[in-house]
């Protein structure tokens, strides 16, 4: 059974192909072709790049921070290649009152700051950086985090924020294998020294 055809849809069909046999396109390409070769010059490659913690190279450049860490006993440790990132919370206690909405902020104090810190540690023999791993130096590191007591600590960022001593918490390392470089990350809170008065004598 053969089905009427609307008469309004079939001119509607012509006015549209109509339409599409007037639109004439620009030609795609006016000039010459592109070429491949470079302009004339070869392409060159580049080699993958790879942190830089030679202190030598960074001499009066503003790109690492020295970390510095000093035990009670006078003895000192100098990272050059260590990244610090510091959080703070704030004590506060809300109190909510009946027949009201929200709550009635009191500000206590600010707590200690997080101080988290990863530091590369690599192999030095004579000044120079070699392709050992660093057995040493990973030993001298440990000496001063596994301080019972806080550690004097002094970089151009921690002194941003007031930190002049931490504790540490917490300290974690991967074996790297594929490189002589090791990394650690070191977990601390910072730490005061408080004067404590009393009137009752």
């Amino acid at each position: 059974m053969k089905l009427p055809v609307s008469i309004s849809f079939m001119a509607l069909g012509a006015a549209q192909f109509a339409a599409k046999s007037l639109v004439r396109f620009k030609p795609g390409r006016t000039g010459e072709a592109p070429s491949w070769e470079g302009l004339g010059a070869d392409i060159t490659t580049h080699e993958i790049g790879a942190p830089i913690t030679d202190r030598s190279y960074w001499e009066g450049r503003y790109a690492l921070c020295t970390l510095t860490l000093r035990r009670e006993d006078g003895a000192e440790l100098e990272i050059t290649d260590a990244v610090a990132a510091v959080s703070r919370e704030r004590r506060i206690v809300s109190t909510g009152l009946v027949g009201r909405d929200g709550t009635v902020k009191e500000y206590i104090n600010a707590g200690d700051w997080a101080v988290n810190i990863v530091v590369g540690v690599q192999a030095l023999r004579g000044g120079v950086i070699t392709d050992d791993y660093p057995d040493e130096e990973m030993r001298r590191l440990c000496e001063f985090l596994e301080e019972k007591k806080p550690l004097e600590v002094y970089s151009a960022f921690l002194d941003i924020f007031d930190i002049t001593k931490i504790v540490i918490k917490s300290y974690s390392a991967t074996q790297a294998t594929e490189s002589n470089y090791q990394a650690v990350s070191i977990s601390a809170v910072s730490d005061e020294d408080y004067e404590i008065y009393s009137n009752e004598y």
